[in-house]
C-alpha cells in the first residue's frame, strides 16, 4: 500500500511531501496548505491510497484524496456495462434505455 505522508519541519518551519518507503521528500512547502494540495497531486501520480497529515504536535489525520483520483478509481472499479453484445450490437446501458422508434 502506498502512502504520502505530510510532515512540518521543525528546524525550517517548511513542510514536506515525503513516500513512506523512501527517505528523501518528494516536495517542500512554506505552509501546510500547499503541502496538502502537492500530496493530493502526487497521490494522484504514484495512485497512493492514503496520505497522512502530521501537526507541529505530531498528531495525525487522513487527508481525502482528490477528487479526479477518487473518479478515477470508481472508473477503473466499475466498468460500463453493454448489452446487446451477443447480436452483435454493442449499445451502451443509457443506449439501451432509451425509447425505440
Amino acid at each position: 500500500m502506498t502512502e504520502l505522508h505530510v510532515i512540518p519541519d521543525e528546524y525550517t518551519a517548511a513542510w514536506r511531501v515525503c513516500r513512506s518507503d523512501t527517505a528523501a521528500p518528494l516536495s517542500q512547502h512554506t505552509n501546510a496548505t500547499e503541502a496538502e494540495l502537492a500530496a493530493q497531486a502526487w497521490a494522484e501520480r504514484f495512485a497512493a491510497e492514503r496520505i497522512v497529515v502530521y501537526d507541529c504536535y505530531h498528531r495525525t489525520r487522513e487527508l481525502a484524496p482528490s477528487i479526479t483520483a477518487m473518479r478515477a478509481r470508481t472508473q477503473v472499479a466499475r466498468p460500463r456495462k453493454r448489452t446487446g453484445v451477443s447480436a452483435g450490437v454493442h449499445h451502451t446501458a443509457d443506449e439501451a434505455r432509451a425509447p425505440q422508434r
